[in-house]
């Protein structure tokens, strides 16, 4: 009995420990994503403008693009879509699907996916008629 009594005692122990682990990482988490969005705001609305408004109703969810945008170099673009994505889904390491629309036209100029980040043809287009 007292050898049963142990090996409770001893799993129990592991328990809280594992539990202590995982709240860190929770944490650590939380954080990462505070810096996320601290960082999109700046590039948001009242900002850079690189993203306008996001429609969280659909899925995926339709990320409606800026002037700033379409001003930044491709590498710029990228790093914000795969940020916003890990913003979404809130996790560093994990990403939500979004397609990606002009906020004039509101026509669809990209997508961030399983493939990656893909702007369209088009998108060029809609950048040129602006200028």
């Amino acid at each position: 009995m007292n050898f049963i009594a142990a090996i409770l005692l001893i799993l129990s122990l592991g328990v809280l420990q594992e539990s202590s682990a995982l709240a860190d990482e929770f944490k650590k988490r939380e954080a990462q994503t505070a810096q996320y969005k601290q960082w999109l705001d700046t590039l948001g609305p009242t900002g850079s403008k690189y993203w306008v408004r996001l429609d969280g109703e659909h899925r995926p969810h339709q990320l409606y693009l800026g002037e700033g945008f379409y001003r930044a170099d491709y590498k710029s673009q990228e790093r914000f879509v795969d940020t916003y994505s890990n913003y979404l889904a809130g996790h560093p390491e994990k990403f939500m699907l979004i397609d990606l629309f002009d906020a004039e036209t509101n026509k669809p100029v990209g997508e961030y996916g399983f493939g990656g980040f893909k702007l369209y043809p088009q998108s060029v287009r809609v950048f040129e008629a602006r200028k």
